[in-house]
């Protein structure tokens, strides 16, 4: 396979069709055309060398000292390091690809404050809130060990495969393994200036390989490519860089296949792509194809087939589609098992519209390309298409110019506007994005545009001699006249100062350094051009500027400190505990900085927050009183019974307070943390009666609150449906209203105020009947959220993001009174009309029930990721064993050695049954999914090597007949 990128210009190519089909090298190269470069250009495949030749190298040594002579084997040396610096002359330039972006790129954090130079960090939106806590989950399992596979640090536990495949996958992830844990931030940071560099770096080659007479001018555009809009803002979504890096080599590698018949170039950039990130791996697939139809009708035919095969569209666009599923099939292991990921509720996340409408004027689209142009990352925000004045002012040229043949003109505008279209047709832009409405981050295939209206900007820069001044000219008062009339439009993304007279002044700018560049005299030429470049790096480097503090301003970068301080506080505690138990067992905190914290801990909890979701998991725990929704779950709503039936054994908190149940174990005092150990804690597995599989805590309107819902599982899972409950309902003694109206509606009380200028409010009185915390839900299908107060003290909200859930209102003693008032902030207020709203727990049920479920728990004696193995003593009434581990058919469950089925319980959880008796009991996680792609990425790379070698093989036959 190597020999696929050796000696691309000269050696004879042999592809499916024969050996006839050998590669030539036109003497005179038509600058119009993507021709290759010429042998004397270099290339970087030229550096490897044939094995045999070497052996002849040494051979032919041996035999100039056979005669007693000194001085041979010198000569020989010399030569062979002289081809070495033969190989590498004119190429040293790609590196200034790489580095001037990259500096760029440093520069603009260094300004921004991030650390070493200040206190900021590269954490944003995203990065801040899911990502950084994956890259540390990461950096455990390479450096400490554990599973891709699964994880229980997720909500009570879940496949892992769908995370590493969307978020860290990329090569480039593994970055954060070198360096040391408290040094994450300064982890992604250097991988965020290795992928700017490397953008540019493959942009400069992809110059080198198809227009390889202008390396300074490569430098120039490579760096726009690199600092563009979409590069800078979307940076933190450092997922989606891998396909930017990528893009010109997989656009290189149809190229070879369309000319020469090579599919290896194409597959080996395109399954990186994939792999790196399947979401927009997928987009790269749909752009390859349309690349594939664009280069091949924008060339003439000996241009595209310069060996002159028949039939050559149907036998290189067969090739482009064996590729393209070669390289689908290599990247089946992690494919099947994000599918398998995506099934668990992904897919159902949102309902697309599919009815074609357009989402944005044209005009607004026109805005996007001017700097200073930010608008918004948030659901209504437009493309980010700005890469530069520069190329606003040369990209007309390219249409106007007759240096530009007209199949290219006519190709490269239907390629635009293909892309124009597949953003403002919400159909297409509905395809690109996997059938899913994106959440925030639209149009994330923008940077394909990018790149193409940088290149055509380079092609026309690299004709500059050639052109008619007065085209560019034309453009640059154009480009002027397009942003007056924009700013009288009064586009909020368009400042005055930073857009419209930046733009202006930098448009004068260039034109009077462009008229350098056009001179015929060379000195002028070069010193036009190497100023053009120095302006060029300062605008990017102020856009980029100008988008980081636009993009502070929108959704604020976080502090370097305040993540290190909570993560780095609260691992000394997890450290303890860990210390002093080794047991499986999971933990929680009272105390969050994000709901992804668990991950860079490494604790086995509830809170999770992740675009693969499981939305059955999501549902029961929000059915157990806790605020969970949407994609993520997050532990708020404690109660004791909900803690001990999911086998919460320690809390940490950050304030000294009281929690029921619990067992003070350890405090601190900087900072100041507590944790506590949970007595009544339940194994991950234990018996329970047959009746659990009866019960349900579905939303059928029976049991509208949790409290009544998890009375309710208990006494099924006791095998007494109509025993006590755990918790108890507390009627209110009365309830007064502030200008507000009743009216029943849906099974609802309905308040609405009176007079809308007038604060309005509900107010109940509650009276406790036991001794501990008082706690409240009020149940609603149609939520509106409201402050809550209690005793007259604001005390947040309710029905809000994180606050429609079980609010612990304070600890009392019996008899005590408490009030609580909800103040509408919206026009109406809905409260289910019947149950209890207030609830506290009935101790002594609580403890008998807990008791009763530990009689048949699962003893675990070791654990992995993927497996638990143990013994369990099943009762003769607890024959049914209750799991709190998701539903998912990835596990295997084994008892006394031979397989059990198992099934769904609560609408949510593994349950399976066993006998009485004592059983050896291990669990496995081994889905079917990774097993069948394991076998087809086997065999795809397989038939990738196959198919190298018959390449290979063909090539030196041809070789031979040469």
């Amino acid at each position: 396979m190597r020999a696929e990128y050796e000696n691309e210009n000269n050696a004879p190519e042999n592809s499916f069709e024969g050996t006839e089909e050998m590669t030539f090298e036109d003497p005179v190269m038509d600058e119009n055309e993507f021709a290759e470069p010429d042998a004397n250009e270099g290339d970087f495949e030229d550096l490897s060398f044939d094995k045999n030749e070497f052996e002849d190298f040494i051979s032919e040594s041996d035999a100039l000292n056979a005669d007693g002579s000194d001085d041979a084997v010198p000569i020989r040396k010399k030569t062979f390091f002289r081809r070495i610096s033969e190989k590498l002359k004119g190429k040293k330039y790609l590196l200034l690809c790489f580095f001037v972006p990259a500096f760029i790129m440093a520069l603009i954090y260094a300004v921004m404050g991030v650390f070493p130079f200040g206190s900021n960090s590269v954490l944003v939106l995203d990065l801040n809130g899911q990502y950084v806590y994956y890259f540390e989950a990461l950096r455990d399992i390479i450096t400490e060990g554990g599973s891709l596979l699964y994880s229980f640090k997720r909500a009570l536990g879940g496949e892992f495969m769908g995370i590493f495949a969307y978020y860290l996958s990329s090569p480039l992830s593994l970055i954060v393994a070198l360096f040391p844990k408290e040094n994450i931030t300064e982890a992604l940071y250097f991988m965020f200036i290795l992928k700017c560099g490397l953008c540019g770096f493959t942009f400069g080659y992809y110059v080198h390989k198809t227009r390889p007479r202008a390396p300074v001018s490569a430098v120039l555009f490579s760096s726009m490519y690199a600092l563009c809009a979409f590069a800078v803002v979307m940076q933190h979504n450092t997922m989606w860089t891998d396909n930017l890096i990528l893009l010109p080599l997989i656009m290189l590698g149809i190229e070879h296949l369309i000319k020469n018949g090579g599919i290896f170039r194409f597959v080996i950039p395109l399954t990186i792509a994939v792999f790196s990130n399947f979401y927009i791996g997928y987009m790269m697939c749909i752009f390859s194809a349309a690349y594939f139809f664009f280069y091949y009708f924008k060339s003439t035919p000996e241009e595209r087939n310069p060996l002159g095969i028949k039939k050559h569209f149907i036998t290189r666009f067969g090739k482009f589609a064996a590729g393209g599923i070669l390289a689908v099939c290599i990247c089946a292991v992690i494919i099947l098992p994000t599918y398998y990921s995506l099934s668990f509720g992904k897919t159902d996340f949102s309902t697309p519209k599919w009815l074609l409408t357009q989402k944005f004027d044209f005009a607004d689209m026109l805005t996007k390309l001017f700097f200073g142009s930010y608008d918004t990352v948030r659901p209504e925000g437009l493309p980010f298409l700005y890469t530069g004045t520069l190329s606003l002012l040369l990209v007309p040229s390219f249409f106007i110019s007759k240096k530009f043949s007209l199949r290219e003109k006519i190709a490269s505008a239907i390629l635009i506007v293909f892309f124009i279209f597949s953003m403002n047709a919400s159909t297409l832009d509905l395809i690109w994005h996997g059938m899913q409405k994106p959440n925030w981050l639209n149009y994330r295939y923008a940077f394909m545009l990018s790149f193409f209206l940088v290149y055509l900007a380079f092609r026309v820069f690299e004709k500059i001699r050639e052109i008619k001044f007065s085209y560019i000219a034309g453009s640059a008062m154009g480009v002027i006249g397009l942003i007056v009339i924009l700013q009288k439009l009064e586009y909020e993304n368009l400042p005055d100062l930073l857009s419209v007279w930046v733009t202006i002044g930098a448009a004068l700018i260039y034109l009077g350094i462009l008229t350098g560049a056009a001179s015929k005299n060379d000195l002028t030429h070069i010193t036009a051009v190497i100023a053009l470049t120095m302006i060029v790096s300062f605008e990017l480097f102020g856009a980029g500027l100008v988008n980081f503090f636009d993009l502070d301003e929108d959704v604020k970068f976080s502090g370097r400190t305040g993540y290190r301080d909570h993560i780095d506080g609260l691992r000394e505690v997890v450290f303890d505990i860990k210390e002093n138990d080794d047991s499986f067992y999971r933990m929680e905190k009272t105390v969050h900085r994000k709901t992804n914290d668990n991950l860079a801990l490494g604790i086995n909890g509830l809170s999770n927050s992740t675009s693969t979701l499981n939305a059955e998991t999501i549902e029961f725990l929000n059915r157990m009183g806790l605020s969970s929704k949407s994609h993520w779950t997050k532990y708020l709503g404690r109660t004791p019974v909900a803690d001990s039936l999911l086998g919460i054994k320690y809390l940490i908190t950050d304030k000294e307070e009281y929690v029921d149940f619990y067992d003070l174990v350890k405090e601190y005092e900087k900072p100041e943390y507590r944790y506590y150990e949970n007595p009544y804690a339940l194994s991950l597995a234990y018996g329970v009666s047959p009746l659990y599989t009866n019960s349900s805590i579905g939303d059928d309107g029976t049991y509208p609150s949790p409290p009544a819902k998890m009375n309710t599982l208990v006494n099924h899972m006791l095998g007494e449906p109509d025993g006590e409950g755990v918790f108890t309902g507390i009627d209110y003694d009365i309830n007064t209203t502030s200008n507000l109206s009743e009216v029943y509606v849906s099974s609802h009380i309905k308040y609405e105020p009176v007079n809308k200028d007038e604060a309005s409010s509900v107010t109940f009185f509650v009276t406790a009947v036991y001794d501990g915390p008082l706690y409240c839900y009020f149940p609603s299908e149609y939520i509106r959220e409201c402050t809550l107060f209690i005793d007259g003290e604001q005390d947040g909200t309710y029905f809000g993001n994180e606050t429609y859930r079980i609010v612990d209102l304070g600890t009392y003693e019996k008899g005590d009174t408490v009030t609580v008032r909800l103040e509408l902030k919206k026009d109406n207020l809905y409260i289910w009309d019947s149950g209890y709203y207030f609830w506290q727990t009935n101790a002594d049920r609580f403890k008998y029930a807990m008791e009763k479920l530990s009689a048949s728990q699962f003893e675990i004696t070791k654990h992995t990721d993927t497996q638990l193995l143990g013994t369990i003593d099943v009762a003769g009434d607890q024959t049914q064993i209750f799991t709190s581990i998701p539903y998912d058919e990835g596990w295997r469950i084994i008892c006394d050695g031979e397989e059990v089925s198992y099934a769904k319980g609560a609408d949510a959880l593994i349950t399976f049954e066993l006998p009485e008796g004592e059983h050896d009991l291990r669990l496995e996680y081994s889905p079917d999914c990774f097993k069948y792609g394991v076998i087809i990425s086997v065999a795809g790379l397989l038939a990738a090597v196959l198919m190298g070698a018959s390449e290979i093989l063909a090539r030196k036959n041809t070789k031979k007949e040469d």
